[in-house]
């Protein structure tokens, strides 16, 4: 089942995101949104929701749920996904600067980006130029310092291009801070079909930790 839906570029006609049956969707309040995410009604039924949006940054937004039962089988009561559209651009190198993807929070935070970078962690077998990887650096070590794990496996690519020279990349990149990273189950970039994007869609799958005891050992006495 998904719950949460993350979009970047989503399709928007005459000013409106598209409908899906059982989905409510979330987005920045402009003509035509970046971001935009999709909750499932059901899910709603079992936590309170809010889309939260930070001024200056129409390529980013995030969703705050809340669950007095704590949330992932932690004893938090609230979590968040943002979902940022890291695009470049002329004068910044990208339209979401690290410090607003990557937050310090003392809840679970899970960020499911497009953020155009390449970066070795991520891509290990692919050249980057000097310029790419000071770029990517920024963003890396925001989350190195924050202590968030990179989620993706590692050279599992998650865009092919339609068309033109450009070889197939890395970079819709999902990292978990030490809150929420126990939840983590799998990132897989093969299960779901096709969109018709050159993006992959890509499945996070998160639940509460097992609890699972360790098997037991011979009593050898």
């Amino acid at each position: 089942m998904i719950d949460i839906v993350v979009l970047q570029d989503p399709p928007v006609s005459k000013g409106f995101l598209p409908s899906f049956a059982g989905f409510k969707s979330f987005a920045p309040c402009v003509i035509k949104p970046r971001v935009a995410c999709y909750v499932a009604q059901r899910f709603l039924s079992n936590f309170t929701v809010f889309p939260g949006f930070v001024e200056g940054y129409e390529d980013f937004m995030f969703l705050d749920g809340f669950t007095p039962r704590g949330c992932f089988g932690s004893s938090y009561p609230r979590f968040r996904i943002p979902n940022p559209y890291a695009r470049a651009l002329n004068s910044t190198p990208r339209s979401v600067p690290p410090n607003v993807i990557f937050a310090e929070l003392y809840f679970p935070y899970l960020v499911a980006s497009d953020l155009n970078l390449h970066n070795p962690a991520s891509d290990p077998t692919r050249v980057i130029s000097a310029e790419e990887e000071k770029t990517s650096l920024l963003y890396f070590e925001r989350t190195s310092s924050l202590g968030f794990s990179l989620l993706n496996t590692p050279g599992v690519y998650t865009r092919f291009p339609l068309s033109g020279p450009f070889r197939p990349s890395v970079i819709d990149l999902s990292f978990a801070n030490p809150h929420m990273y126990p939840a983590f189950r799998s990132w897989d970039s093969s299960s779901l079909p096709s969109t018709g994007s050159d993006h992959v869609p890509l499945l996070l799958t998160l639940s509460p930790p097992s609890g699972d005891t360790p098997p037991p050992t011979p009593k050898w006495g």
